[in-house]
């Protein structure tokens, strides 16, 4: 036996927490192929070499909570981080006449001088 396999039978035995994530993981191959679940079960019993350890619900339970899960979740790639450059874009001036100014650099005051048509 492998120290995997004796791992998760002393789990099942202990009917600890993390016993299924961990069966799941180490026979995923069995969950892929879409075996039926009477068949997955006394395969995996089988090569414990424990009758009646894994149980049919726990073969039910694995597909249904990590099958699809697990994997999208272990093929996720990060995309490389980029940081944008910001290059200060000089205003052509199109006519001369036209001046621009910067509203950081306006007074505040001014800038509140607007007036509604809801003002009363």
């Amino acid at each position: 036996m492998n120290i995997d396999q004796d791992l998760v039978t002393e789990l099942f035995h202990k009917k600890d927490r993390k016993r299924r994530r961990i069966l799941f993981d180490l026979y995923s191959d069995y969950f892929v192929t879409g075996l039926s679940s009477v068949f997955i079960a006394d395969m995996i019993n089988k090569d414990l070499g424990a009758a009646n350890l894994v149980s049919i619900a726990d073969i039910k339970y694995c597909r249904f909570y990590f099958q699809g899960k697990l994997k999208k979740s272990s093929v996720k790639i990060r995309s490389p981080m980029t940081t944008r450059v910001e290059e200060k874009v000089e205003l052509q001036q199109i006519n001369p006449s036209i001046k621009w100014s910067d509203p950081d650099e306006l007074d505040t005051g001014r800038n509140q001088n607007l007036k509604s048509k809801f003002q009363k």
